[in-house]
């Protein structure tokens, strides 16, 4: 049991790290596309403040996206890679979908581009969610070799002299 719970902590700070790279990415694109079009590229906080509420944003999206997907993913792909990585995807896309289309319409952003914001919403979900499946996965085949090595050693013996 602490192994599984090992693998998923493991998981899940991948996972945040990979939403808080995204956001950094997301903010040197904006401040690019600021620069090359003229237009204002915000106040110094923003960088900083957007790279916040991307990482508040991943602490609640673990246990409501990332966490979810990666069980039903394992479950699904019966703890095979290829599979388990490919139904996590899938889970994760069709959660980000509802999640984003959900805030859309409650955020009243116009009807016309729900789909682009659920499109961009479940295509940032897929990094994240790779990075969790494939941390856990990496830390539970970890375990399972160290727990078959030391159970294999056997007792050492004493030398003579």
């Amino acid at each position: 049991m602490g192994a599984s719970v090992a693998r998923h902590l493991a998981g899940a700070a991948a996972a945040w790290l990979a939403v808080v790279a995204e956001a950094v990415l997301g903010y040197l694109g904006l401040l690019a596309y600021a620069l090359v079009t003229g237009a204002d590229p915000g106040g110094p906080l923003a960088g900083p403040l957007l790279v916040l509420i991307a990482a508040l944003l991943g602490v609640a999206g673990l246990p409501l996206l990332f966490a979810p997907a990666v069980a039903l993913g394992e479950a699904a792909g019966r703890r095979r890679v290829g599979p388990a990585l490919a139904y996590a995807g899938l889970v994760a896309v069709v959660l980000a979908a509802g999640y984003t289309t959900a805030i859309a319409v409650a955020t009243d952003v116009p009807g016309a581009r729900v789909p682009l914001v659920t499109g961009i919403g479940a295509l940032l979900a897929l990094p994240p969610t790779a990075a969790y499946a494939l941390t856990a996965g990496g830390v539970g085949r970890a375990a399972r070799l160290f727990r078959r090595r030391t159970a294999t050693a056997g007792p050492l013996r004493a030398e003579a002299g």
